[in-house]
């Protein structure tokens, strides 16, 4: 009986050993995470690589595909970017000299920051942010909500 118990105790410190392991090595899917990993950060929330916007934002977008993308290099050149909208977070890629600076911010904060870039094309985001299909995630409330 008691090695019985002893398998079973070693299975069981096994699987959550397996289960604890797959979860520190898998990617949680924040776009934020895996850009401090892969860019160098220059202050909170910015970050630079040597690349050019449009291929940094490619890298970015094929690692974790954004919701909408903005891109106004082309009519505003050096004052322009590319802005990625994710559920909540906005990241803009703009040039800095030969290579590309890297914002991350909140879905408020990023609308606001980069509003003269994306308030044409993006509705403002809600309380929590936006939902996958860009839609403000905020659907109010009070007297007669949801009816």
């Amino acid at each position: 009986m008691k090695t019985r118990y002893w398998v079973i105790g070693g299975v069981s410190a096994a699987v959550i050993a397996v289960i604890v392991l797959v979860a520190a090595l898998k990617d949680d899917g924040s776009p934020s995470k895996w850009i401090a990993k892969k860019y160098t950060r220059t202050a909170a929330g910015t970050y630079r690589s040597g690349k050019p916007p449009r291929a940094v934002a490619a890298e970015i977008n094929k690692k974790h595909k954004a919701i909408d993308r903005v891109d106004d290099l082309a009519t505003m050149g050096g004052n322009g970017g590319i802005f990625l909208r994710y559920p909540k977070l906005v990241v803009g890629v703009l040039p800095d000299g030969t290579g590309s600076r890297i914002t991350v911010d909140g879905s408020s904060g990023g609308y606001h920051r980069y509003h003269s870039h994306v308030g044409g094309y993006w509705s403002s985001p809600g309380t929590n942010g936006w939902n996958s299909r860009g839609v403000s995630s905020f659907r109010g409330g009070g007297p007669g909500s949801g009816k």
